[in-house]
C-alpha cells in the first residue's frame, strides 16, 4: 500500500513541475466552440476525460463478460 502512496506523491511532484514551466496559455477549437487555457489545464483535462473513458469501456466489457458467464452456467445446468 505504501507503493501506492510514494508513486502519487511521485506523479504530483510531476504535475507540479509541469504545471509551473508550462503556464502559457492556448486556444483549443473544437467545431465551433473555443477554450482559452493554460497548457497544463488542458492536457489535465484531456487526461481525465481519456481515464473516464476507458473506465466506461472497461465496465461495460465486465458487464458484457459476467452476463456471458451466467448465461453459458445456466445452458451447463
Amino acid at each position: 500500500m505504501q507503493i501506492y502512496l510514494i508513486l502519487a506523491i511521485i506523479i504530483v511532484i510531476i504535475i507540479v513541475i509541469f504545471s509551473l514551466q508550462n503556464p502559457f496559455p492556448v486556444i483549443v477549437c473544437f467545431f465551433s466552440w473555443e477554450v482559452k487555457s493554460s497548457l497544463s489545464l488542458i492536457l489535465l483535462t484531456t487526461f481525465i476525460a481519456g481515464i473516464l473513458a476507458s473506465f466506461l469501456v472497461t465496465t461495460l466489457l465486465r458487464i458484457k463478460r459476467k452476463r456471458q458467464i451466467a448465461r453459458q452456467r445456466k445452458e451447463t445446468l
